[in-house]
């Protein structure tokens, strides 16, 4: 039979946790996109949250001195996490809604049992069936066209770009941190050095576009800026560090699945608190996707 591995209760906690709260940053991002660029919302998240770590690892005593082969990775995760992760989805917010956005980065699993499968990881039966469940359930509710924001649909295709720029990097960088075995310090530690390196990039990309010229403060209500403290001290600060210690403790292809829970949490607020329409046919694509997530998340055999 093949080994078993204990999930600890703190880290599926955690990944409940990260499945609430990521799903919610959708819709805030949506939100803030009437009143900032897609790009400065991403590196004034990032670098106001990294720099809170940063300050949380050093008065906490969790940096430590970490090789260059180390850094390195996490240097390159912060342009893959951040930069294209984050960046591109944000711009992508502008043409596609929020619910659409999130079922898009649900194809992360997939790609990462791609990726592990080619590095000689052999995924098991049960991952495999879950992971296809869940893009079937992706692909139903992809398949609804009315979910396009109004007005944008010349633009749907360069919002595709942006979304399979964002997956592709964000798990690209998770895969190389696991890979490379980059992960055994503090998460307050690696999280400070992505958040701050893709954050700073973004930040110099940001200001060469001129983007604070569409920004008129006068005319920003008091709300967006408490949906910005939500989005940079939960979604980004406590999500991110939540991540952080997640892809350390478990699989990578287990903490993937907040991918297939976000889209449901989006969908539901972005119907509650915007009015988006919710079809009857997400109760069919919600199905497939929960189950996804219950085979992936109940398989406790170690991969070979």
């Amino acid at each position: 039979m093949s080994p078993k591995i204990k999930i600890p209760a703190a880290a599926l906690i955690s990944l409940g946790l990260l499945y609430l709260i990521w799903g919610s940053t959708f819709l805030s991002v949506r939100i803030l996109l009437a009143y900032f660029p897609p790009l400065v919302i991403t590196f004034s998240r990032n670098i106001f949250a990294g720099t809170l770590l940063l300050i949380w690892s050093i008065a906490g005593q969790h940096w430590v001195k970490m090789p260059w082969k180390h850094l390195s990775i996490h240097l390159q995760a912060g342009i893959l996490l951040i930069c294209l992760g984050n960046g591109f989805m944000a711009m992508a917010g502008s043409i596609v809604p929020s619910g659409f956005s999130s079922v898009f980065m649900a194809l992360g699993p997939l790609l990462l049992v791609f990726f592990f499968w080619l590095s000689g990881r052999k995924p098991t039966k049960r991952k495999l069936l879950g992971t296809l469940l869940g893009l079937i359930g992706i692909g139903i509710m992809v398949s609804q066209k009315k979910l396009a924001i109004p007005g944008m649909e010349m633009e749907f295709f360069k919002g595709i770009f942006y979304l399979s720029v964002a997956v592709i990097g964000w798990n690209i960088g998770v895969f190389r941190i696991q890979f490379t075995q980059a992960n055994s310090y503090h998460f307050t530690q690696v999280c400070s050095i992505q958040m701050l390196t893709g954050g700073l990039i973004v930040f110099l990309i940001s200001t060469l576009k001129g983007d604070y010229q569409h920004i008129v403060l006068a005319d920003i209500p008091f709300k967006a800026f408490y949906v910005f403290l939500y989005l940079g001290l939960i979604g980004s600060m406590l999500g991110y560090s939540l991540f952080g210690y997640l892809s350390k403790e478990l699989d990578a292809t287990l903490v993937a699945t907040y991918t297939y829970v976000n889209p449901l949490i989006a969908l539901i607020l972005g119907n509650l608190i915007l009015q988006e329409e919710l079809h009857k046919i997400l109760i069919l694509a919600s199905f497939f996707i929960l189950l996804a997530v219950v085979l992936i998340t109940t398989d406790k055999s170690k991969p070979s």
